[in-house]
């Protein structure tokens, strides 16, 4: 996805989703979490101790309810991610920029969408056979 236009119609468009598309799509969320993080923990990672205690600091939260699918993944604040503005780094900080969290965000956005697009079929299916 290109811009915040886009990411705003995917979210209105899950919004509309039937109530049983929750649990799947929650579990489609979750994987892609999980693989973020993966990701980004490998790519944060740099010749020096703190920046390898800013990639273990990555982690995930989810916030699961009737209205409300969220996940955030970055750095939990507080665990010695102190490294953290290496992500974006002008490179005057003796460390050129990771992207690490971007990159990870990328490589991971087209089995996002392919996890969303099971978890509707599948929620469909349910709905449809009753089962």
């Amino acid at each position: 996805m290109d811009g915040i236009e886009d990411w705003t119609k995917l979210e209105q468009d899950i919004k509309k989703a039937p109530g049983k598309a929750a649990n799947y799509l929650g579990k489609a969320l979750e994987v892609t979490a999980r693989s973020i993080k993966d990701d980004w923990r490998e790519g944060a990672v740099v010749d020096r101790t703190y920046a390898e205690d800013y990639a273990n600091s990555i982690s995930y939260d989810k916030k699961y309810s009737n209205t409300v699918l969220e996940v955030e993944v970055g750095p939990v604040i507080g665990k010695r991610a102190s490294a953290g503005f290496l992500e974006e780094a002008p490179g005057d900080v003796l460390a050129p920029p990771l992207h690490a969290g971007r990159d990870a965000v990328r490589a991971n956005e087209a089995d996002f969408y392919e996890g969303i697009a099971i978890a509707l079929y599948d929620a469909t299916r349910e709905a449809v056979e009753g089962t």
